[in-house]
């Protein structure tokens, strides 16, 4: 199973659009891929984080973390940087489910970098939780122009990510 996490908590936000384009990608390419949208963290999640006993947060952990064999991150950038929500839910899983796990890395932004840094950023914690993370790490820059209300519309974009995903799944 691969989990897509569309790393913001905004709603209708232009990462999960691309999320929802990955997942689409994915299943054509025949790969069992499900979304974690972080707009569907609890309420109080900033209250839940560190509670063992949560069942509903629990469980979501489990769907999307605990029985994924492969992560991919769609990191959009949010002052320089990726959001700190997606810290927060990163911070909240054990380490010992994520650890092993492979990753790959998509920056998603309005400017010209493409996430460049949040990529950086998170490849760093990532690693220090040792994920192994593709180097393959796609861009997309002026984000704004390549989606419409739904998906990742740009053809270049598309074909982009089709290439990386099959590389992604010899890493």
């Amino acid at each position: 199973m691969i989990t897509i996490i569309s790393g913001t908590n905004r709603k209708n936000s232009n990462s999960l659009k691309v999320s929802k384009t990955c997942d689409k990608i994915l299943q054509e390419q025949g790969a069992d891929s499900q979304i974690c949208c972080l707009t569907e963290l609890p309420d109080n999640f900033f209250s839940l984080i560190y509670e063992k006993d949560s069942p509903g947060y629990s469980q979501m952990i489990d769907t999307y973390i605990t029985k994924a064999d492969r992560l991919v991150f769609v990191l959009p950038e949010y002052q320089g940087s990726y959001p700190g929500v997606l810290k927060a839910f990163l911070d909240s899983i054990d380490p010992k489910l994520i650890a092993e796990k492979k990753a790959c890395l998509i920056g998603v932004a309005s400017g010209r970098g493409g996430g460049i840094r949040p990529q950086s950023h998170f490849t760093d914690v990532l690693h220090h939780l040792k994920v192994e993370v593709f180097s393959s790490q796609p861009k997309l820059s002026g984000i704004d122009r390549l989606v419409d209300d739904v998906f990742l519309q740009d053809p270049s974009a598309i074909d982009q990510l089709k290439t990386h995903f099959l590389k992604f799944s010899q890493f």
